[in-house]
């Protein structure tokens, strides 16, 4: 099944108004990655939350002692009792100078995942074009869940995550309509996963997607086990599956001569994600950066 963030920039498509981020582009939304991590991590650090290197920032501690080159974005994961936390704090603690969408959060829901927004900035994904929610540059964070240990309760609550998941943000896509996801996805081989997209989301859009990403949210939740998994990630429920010892107790490394956590079994847990981790992928098979509009330094 494609997945639209790590596919949809790589697609052939007659869209003609997708701005592609230049290399300088990347380097000023690294310097406002890191602007936002170091507010995030003295919140975290003042209130005893610790704050995990996740999938591609993960690997860029690790093989570059930072961001990947060409990676333009940030990932984080939370414990899920961490992750309640900072949701009860981050109003009084970053509210002047971020936004917040989380299942759940008074504020709303942007995805099945927290997004922590920096104000005054724009950057706007052709999935966003229509939707009420902030569209400024953000950092995602994902919170970690006991998974079942028994294999039959594993594929079965997997499978049912994964299909709560793919509902919910195909009833956004379907809420949020956005022309431009369209124009792009019909005009590419993308066509007939939005056509699912928007069939599906019609189907279920009895609920709003907001209602969803919070079944999704409470859905993935377990009891304390030898498992956990990270249901929002890059792999989905039973892809993101490890033992806890992997993951904890999590350790310091640097990152752009700062500190950042890692789980615990870094090796392990890069292998599970992506194989020969500490291999360059070769320049044409490195991931586009696309997007509506891309603003640094917006009036507020």
């Amino acid at each position: 099944m494609l997945t639209l963030k790590k596919n949809y920039a790589s697609l052939e498509s007659k869209a003609d108004n997708l701005y592609e981020l230049t290399e300088e582009d990347i380097k000023r939304m690294h310097e406002v990655l890191l602007e936002m991590y170091d507010d995030l991590f003295e919140v975290c650090e003042k209130n005893s939350i610790k704050m995990l290197a996740s999938g591609g920032t993960a690997l860029g501690t690790i093989r570059h002692q930072g961001f990947i080159p060409w990676d333009d974005d940030m990932d984080l994961h939370f414990s899920r009792s961490d992750y309640e936390t900072f949701i009860k704090i981050f109003e009084k603690e970053l509210g002047e100078k971020y936004e917040m969408t989380a299942p759940g959060y008074k504020g709303g829901a942007s995805c099945f995942m927290m997004r922590v927004y920096k104000k005054n900035t724009t950057l706007l994904n052709m999935m966003d074009e229509a939707s009420p929610y902030p569209h400024g540059i953000y950092i995602d964070i994902t919170p970690i869940d006991y998974a079942p240990e028994n294999r039959g309760a594993i594929l079965c609550k997997g499978f049912l995550a994964d299909l709560l998941r793919f509902i919910s943000y195909s009833v956004y896509w379907h809420q949020y309509r956005s022309k431009s996801l369209r124009e792009f996805m019909i005009n590419s081989e993308g066509k007939n996963y939005y056509k699912l997209r928007m069939m599906v989301g019609a189907v279920f859009s009895f609920q709003r997607a907001e209602k969803w990403f919070a079944i999704f949210n409470r859905f993935i939740q377990g009891k304390k086990s030898r498992f956990i998994t990270i249901a929002a990630g890059r792999k989905k429920y039973r892809g993101e599956l490890l033992p806890i010892h992997v993951f904890y107790p999590p350790k310091k490394a640097v990152f752009e001569n700062r500190e950042i956590y890692v789980v615990n079994k870094q090796n392990v847990y890069l292998k599970h994600l992506y194989g020969d981790y500490m291999k360059i992928p070769p320049k044409l098979e490195r991931e586009k950066h696309l997007c509506l509009k891309l603003d640094f330094e917006k009036s507020s």
